[in-house]
């Protein structure tokens, strides 16, 4: 029997007999309120469905305390549920008072409702931002599952959907393998309900596997990733054919897009990437356009990949065009894609507009600070990197221009060309960017790349300071750490590895400290020409002219002068001539 059937038999008969039927009509009117239709026009129907099961129930618990508390948690449950223009805070107070009356009781079906209820209020939580608490609540909702043993295709899915929301936490808490997991087992649950019943959750199973995709792609299992994407891009035009779930089936296509076009950019296939990163973008302007969506975040998330295979493609125009539509959207909307395309924005403009650059950084810097406390795990590494940037700034002048002419590029600052307030802005930046990097290695090695960066430029801006002795320190550290990174990925960091030698040598020099320095450059000489098919010869000739300096003040002038002969070679091979290295 229906539900619209039985509601329209036992309403009136719940009239005169609240105590007999009232609670079974509730029932009825809770399946009517959990019914998705396609059409917009059903969430209404719905929400009325709900809110007279409430009402019904709180008449009958009156009238009956205690007897009843299971199916009015059941009803509150549904009626947070229902998606219309309520606010977050109302649906959340609504799921906690239904955790109240189910919380102590033993048996299955309180113990059912109970796992839902906290399903739906770490979702909410989640969407709200409070990251933390809506794990802690997921993982309660997991282990009430697993105590269970979901039985019906309903427990399943809710179960499958309590993973799902464990995942995306994890990803948010920078988890990649374990949101990975929870991402795997809520698929395999998925993939047990049979495909008649699947039909009846749509697009529950597309959305759990556009978080695999996303996992699959955090972790670098890059080819898996694009072949499940593809996989539900084509589930989900269909669903978006037959206008099934618009609200969800939109944006979910945007996402998944987002995630396709960063797996084809990574696979090196930017032809595919830019088309599926133009058609997220797409799909997103025509969900929040259509006011399916109002997530503008899913949009300026999908502007920033699309403006990385712009970059990448050597168009840094419109990369930078995309970045800065990217920021405009996400301020007061979505600081997470804020705090991503800012220091990407930043990069794209330091060399043409310092001062614009400037305000970028201190933008960055000011909303990490505004939630570095609340999360830290997030917020800590992008903290260090706006500081490290900040720091790096202060080590760069921009010469003035005539009006109307190029903007000069900048160029490494002096201790002619720096000001001292600028020094003080940059070593105090620095030394944050290096305390907090710290922290971050000693709970995680994986930022150690991170803490070498700070260390990096706090050791040029303390030279700048005066003290070479203090920047050949840091310098030492930054070349420890960078060497560790080399043996573990020698082509990501070679360049940063002779890049802290070469400064590392410079230090020594001043420091008189000539044999060390000479150890420093011919190590980052050694290392630049091992790769030749990767490293432009010309980057040899800094450390290669910093050597000869060297060598000729250690009175090795036959080296020296064979290190000549090099660095003239290079000069005639790359094209660009250079002082006398005599």
């Amino acid at each position: 029997m229906s539900p619209a059937l039985r509601i329209a038999l036992l309403r009136p008969l719940a009239r005169p007999h609240p105590l007999r039927y009232g609670p079974r009509l509730a029932e009825a009117l809770v399946t009517r309120s959990q019914q998705v239709k396609s059409s917009a026009r059903s969430v209404p129907r719905r929400t009325a469905a709900a809110e007279e099961a409430v009402a019904l129930y709180r008449r009958v618990d009156r009238e009956q305390p205690g007897r009843h508390r299971a199916g009015l948690a059941r009803a509150l449950v549904a009626r947070a549920a229902v998606p219309d223009d309520r606010t977050a805070a109302a649906a959340l107070a609504q799921c906690e008072e239904a955790i109240g009356y189910v919380e102590g009781a033993t048996d299955r079906a309180s113990q059912v409702v109970l796992a839902e209820a906290r399903r739906l209020a770490a979702t909410l939580l989640y969407r709200s931002g409070e990251v933390r608490e809506a794990l802690r609540l997921a993982l309660r909702a997991r282990s009430t599952w697993r105590r269970l043993v979901p039985r019906s295709v309903d427990e399943r899915m809710r179960s499958a959907l309590t993973l799902s929301v464990i995942g995306d936490c994890q990803a948010a808490l920078q988890g990649p393998e374990e949101a990975l997991a929870a991402r795997q087992e809520a698929m395999a649950l998925y993939r047990e309900v049979p495909l008649l019943r699947q039909a009846r959750w749509p697009p529950s199973g597309q959305l759990i596997a556009i978080g695999l995709v996303e996992s699959l792609a955090a972790v670098g299992r890059l080819a898996e990733a694009g072949a499940l994407a593809t996989e539900t891009r084509t589930e989900l035009r269909f669903l978006a054919r037959i206008r099934l779930r618009p609200e969800l089936v939109q944006p979910g296509l945007g996402r998944l897009l987002t995630a396709l076009a960063g797996c084809r950019q990574a696979l090196d296939e930017p032809d595919v990437a830019r088309r599926a990163a133009e058609e997220a973008v797409d799909h997103w302007r025509s969900a929040l356009a259509s006011g399916s969506s109002t997530d503008r975040g899913g949009l300026g998330n999908a502007l920033l990949v699309l403006a990385e295979v712009a970059k990448r493609a050597g168009h840094r125009d419109e990369a930078a065009e995309r970045l800065a539509e990217a920021v405009d959207l996400a301020r007061d909307a979505d600081d997470d894609v804020l705090a991503r395309a800012l220091p990407e924005l930043f990069q794209l403009r330091v060399e043409g507009d310092g001062p614009a650059a400037r305000a970028l950084l201190a933008e960055a810097v000011a909303l990490c600070r505004q939630h570095h406390a609340r999360l830290p795990e997030v917020w800590r590494p992008r903290l260090v990197v706006a500081l490290s940037l900040t720091c790096m700034m202060s080590a760069f002048h921009w010469p003035s221009s005539a009006v109307g002419a190029t903007r000069p590029r900048p160029q490494p600052a002096t201790a002619d060309t720096v000001s001292a307030e600028k020094v003080r802005e940059g070593q105090a930046a620095g030394r944050e960017a290096v305390e907090l990097g710290r922290l971050l290695v000693d709970a995680d090695p994986r930022y150690r790349e991170l803490l070498s960066g700070g260390l990096f430029w706090l050791g040029r801006m303390v030279h700048l300071g005066g003290d070479p002795l203090g920047s050949a320190e840091l310098l030492g550290e930054c070349v420890a750490i960078r060497r560790e990174l080399f043996a573990a990925d020698p082509a990501k960091h070679r360049l940063s590895l002779t890049e802290a030698l070469c400064d590392l040598g410079n230090r020594r020099h001043v420091l008189d400290r000539l044999d060390e320095a000479l150890d420093a450059y011919r190590e980052c000489v050694d290392l630049l020409r091992a790769d030749p098919e990767r490293i432009h010869q010309a980057e040899l000739l800094t450390p290669l002219r910093n050597m000869g300096r060297t060598l000729w003040r250690l009175h090795r002038k036959a080296e020296a002068e064979r290190v000549r002969d090099e660095i003239l070679a290079v000069e005639e091979s790359v094209g660009t001539a250079g002082p006398d290295p005599a």
